[in-house]
């Protein structure tokens, strides 16, 4: 009786088994079942590279693109310019320690935000009772400012950047106000480190003081001004 039962189990579930087989024969040995089943497995296949390829591209993108730069620049005035101001005989020295945020990139352009501070001004002033020039320190910033970059390369960048802001003295400048007003505009290249998490800035800016006039006289002084300075992006 036994082994009458336990033949009588595997009967049953062979004839399980050839049911199920049966099932998945007529399911893929169709035509409709095997389209089915490949478009099934196609659109699968396709979400899961879509799926990859979005990921990577959007770690890509943040390793790529830094949105915080910390620039140090120290730049000197080689000549006076009369844009805007007919002193002769001035100099300008500035040390700026910028933070540059990133607005928007698209290539060929890279647009940041710009603030400046300036912690140490040198300038001198030729406006003196005796004709001589004299020197005075100033500190402010620039709070309105860009940066334009030209992102068509890896390792170099050229760039514009421009500011308004201002500037406070220790004594008054060209015979008028202790403060006075600022305001730039320049370009230069960005040489960058193989991990782009650095780079050398060089470059030109045409730096402009006044007082806009809230002093009894306002001849202000232009300045062609070359600059270097180290970027660190984060």
């Amino acid at each position: 009786m036994a082994q009458f039962s336990q033949a009588a189990d595997k009967n049953v579930q062979s004839k399980r088994n050839h049911r199920i087989y049966q099932s998945l024969t007529r399911v893929l040995g169709s035509r409709d079942g095997q389209r089915s089943f490949l478009n099934r497995a196609s659109a699968l296949s396709v979400t899961i590279v879509i799926g990859m390829f979005l990921i990577t591209s959007a770690s890509a993108q943040e390793q790529r693109h830094a949105y915080n730069e910390y620039t140090y620049w120290f730049g000197g005035a080689f000549e006076n310019g009369h844009a805007f101001s007919s002193t002769i005989g001035g100099r300008n020295y500035q040390l700026e320690s910028r933070y540059e945020r990133l607005m928007y990139w698209k290539e060929p352009f890279a647009v940041r935000w710009v603030f400046d501070m300036v912690p140490v001004a040198l300038v001198g002033d030729p406006h003196t009772y005796n004709g001589h020039r004299a020197y005075a320190y100033g500190v402010g910033g620039s709070p309105i400012g860009a940066q334009v970059n030209f992102v068509h390369y890896r390792r170099v960048e050229p760039f514009l950047t421009s500011g308004g802001g201002f500037l406070y003295f220790n004594h008054q400048m060209f015979g008028a106000t202790h403060f006075n007003f600022t305001a730039q505009l320049g370009g230069g290249v960005q040489l960058f480190t193989p991990s782009r998490r650095a780079a050398l800035d060089i470059g030109y800016k045409y730096h402009h003081i006044s007082n806009a006039n809230l002093g009894n006289q306002n001849p202000g002084m232009d300045s062609h001004m070359l600059f270097i300075g180290l970027s660190l992006f984060r």
